[in-house]
């Protein structure tokens, strides 16, 4: 990762695009990163959709994760390494629970779910990550439109509840909710080593 980012870096430097500035250069490296690393993602879930066969679920997964993470936030891996195989597990995880359960989660079990993931984003959303912290203003319309957001989403799931198509949205959904929490605990670990 850190030569294929060096070699991105180099070329938009000798371009003339940015300068030779530490700060311009570590920004750009950090935003190269992150791109490349979620293009990754995208790929490698993708991939996983045509070999087991569920592209439809990798879409889905994808399309959720992308939009809903993007105003809850949520549990951050150490290393972009981790985050692709985070990626990669959780969504087979997801596929394989709703390959299971497509045909079991009742109505009522999937209004529980959904109370359960708007309380969550109710309540932690958004989950501020310490390399970008979040403006207080800027907070609260993200907790306002992850939680209109996802409210939407459960209910065309809800829709959707007798078929694989709508388990599969409450549960990806679920899952990101999940991962808000553990973003909440590593956050408070992390803060408890640091007065330790």
């Amino acid at each position: 990762m850190n030569y294929i980012v060096s070699c991105v870096l180099k070329f938009i430097t000798s371009q003339n695009v940015i300068n030779n500035d530490d700060d311009v250069q570590n920004f750009y490296r950090y935003g190269i990163e992150i791109s490349i690393s979620s293009l990754l993602n995208i790929i490698l879930i993708l991939i996983i959709g045509i070999i087991i066969h569920h592209v439809i679920d990798s879409v889905i997964f994808l399309s959720l994760f992308i939009l809903i993470r993007s105003f809850t936030g949520g549990y951050h891996a150490d290393t972009y390494f981790r985050c692709n195989m985070l990626m990669c597990i959780t969504f087979t995880l997801v596929t394989f629970f709703n390959t299971i359960f497509s045909q079991s989660i009742s109505l009522p079990i999937a209004i529980f779910l959904v109370c359960i993931i708007e309380a969550i984003i109710l309540v932690f959303g958004p989950i501020e990550n310490k390399n970008k912290p979040i403006d207080e203003s800027k907070q609260k319309k993200l907790k306002i439109t992850g939680f209109i957001v996802t409210i939407i989403i459960n209910c065309i799931g809800i829709f959707f509840i007798e078929s694989y198509v709508g388990t599969m949205i409450i549960l990806t959904v679920f899952l990101i909710a999940v991962l808000m929490v553990a973003g909440i605990i590593k956050e408070k670990r992390g803060d408890l080593c640091e007065k330790l």
